[in-house]
């Protein structure tokens, strides 16, 4: 049989394939390390961005007024209503900044602290900031079907779970029974009213699973969605929504498997 013959290489051509796998090598480093930092200062200016935003237009409602949480007592005279939210918000100079704002979400002692979006689809806030500018890390929106009002019976917002934490990267927490007596409700703050959260069930799903509806032809269907979403929680309590509550449901991505999502269901309670 012929034997194959050995390719040789001159020690030319072998300082020149070493000096182009090094430069190649080296090209790799300096891309990856070039999309670290990018995605750091993304991060960086986001956090800046919503930090002078919470600055300039939200503030501290009176430590003597603080909230009661679901399950206390509520003052006699207004039964119906829960205590009023920890924060108020400058809804008339946010507007001027961007008609798209629809709300703030705020849960105390956590990171969420943020505007809530509305555009005519659900990707135009996938990406960018409460002012337009593009930013991975996005905002906070409100899915395009629903009012931007939160007049809708299911009002689904959505939000990116960040690897530094912030938007809605705290919601997967709420799969610990701990975590849930600890952060039992949110506040929604709309320009039409104020509203506490409370949050009801907490559980991974599919991100094109029968969740994400936006209504019901029925209350009898209606009152089966609810109980359903009550049954999955990964955390209990004694709160249980009727067909005469509107909900909110918080979505972001999760990693179990792919196109998981983690959700958070609340009642919207409206505040003195």
């Amino acid at each position: 049989m012929e034997q194959k013959k050995k390719i040789k290489l001159s020690r030319k051509t072998k300082r020149i394939l070493i000096s182009v796998s090094i430069g190649l090598l080296l090209a790799v480093f300096l891309f990856a390390g070039y999309k670290l930092y990018t995605i750091a200062h993304e991060y960086r200016v986001a956090q800046r961005s919503y930090n002078k935003l919470s600055g300039d237009y939200v503030s501290n409602a009176d430590p003597a007024s603080l909230p009661s949480l679901p399950g206390q007592a509520q003052t006699p005279a207004d039964a119906s209503l829960a205590d009023p939210s920890p924060i108020t918000v400058d809804f008339d100079a946010l507007l001027a900044q961007n008609p798209d704002v629809r709300g703030w979400l705020y849960c105390a002692d956590t990171v969420i602290n943020y505007p809530v979006m509305q555009a005519a689809d659900n990707d135009f806030y996938l990406h960018r900031l409460y002012d337009r500018s593009y930013n991975g890390s996005g905002s906070l929106f409100i899915d395009f079907r629903c009012t931007g009002s939160f007049a809708s019976r299911i009002n689904l917002i959505y939000g990116h779970h960040m690897n530094d934490g912030s938007m809605f990267a705290s919601l997967v927490n709420y799969r610990k029974q701990e975590y849930y007596d600890a952060h039992p409700c949110m506040y929604l703050n709309t320009p039409e009213g104020n509203y506490r959260v409370d949050l009801f069930s907490a559980f991974i799903t599919a991100a094109d699973s029968a969740v994400y509806v936006t209504g019901f032809a029925t209350d009898e269907e209606y009152q089966a969605y609810l109980l359903k979403m009550k049954a999955f929680s990964e955390f209990d309590c004694d709160v249980t929504p009727t067909v005469d509550d509107r909900i909110v449901v918080l979505s972001t991505c999760t990693y179990e498997y792919n196109q998981a999502r983690y959700v958070v269901f609340g009642k919207l309670v409206p505040t003195r």
